[in-house]
């Protein structure tokens, strides 16, 4: 859509991205999907395919709990990537302020 819409002429400044009727993860059933089937498929690689993908997302929903509890407990730079400590990087300052405005 952002190649549709966008003339390569001009420069954008701003793109905004917005999402509506979010739900929780937990309020959504996954035992509802239907599924057409066919002759052609090796359907035990489909759904080898599918546990694969569901313990990858475990292991992120896991990753991403201790990386939020570290956040809760220690703040802001308890966990940063490595080009946030290069001369000139700004990111720790900016953990450190309020709405854009130093602490006092």
């Amino acid at each position: 859509m952002f190649d549709r819409i966008v003339d390569r002429n001009l420069l954008v400044r701003r793109v905004n991205i917005t999402a509506n009727h979010v739900v929780s993860e937990a309020s959504v059933s996954k035992d509802v999907a239907f599924e057409q089937l066919d002759l052609f498929t090796d359907y035990a690689a489909v759904q080898a395919k599918q546990a694969e993908e569901d313990a990858e997302l475990e292991r992120e929903k896991k990753r991403q709990q201790a990386i939020l509890t570290i956040y809760k407990k220690f703040g802001k730079n308890a966990i940063l990537k490595g080009m946030n400590l290069e001369k000139g990087a700004t990111t720790i300052d900016r953990n450190n302020q309020i709405g854009g405005h130093r602490k006092a």
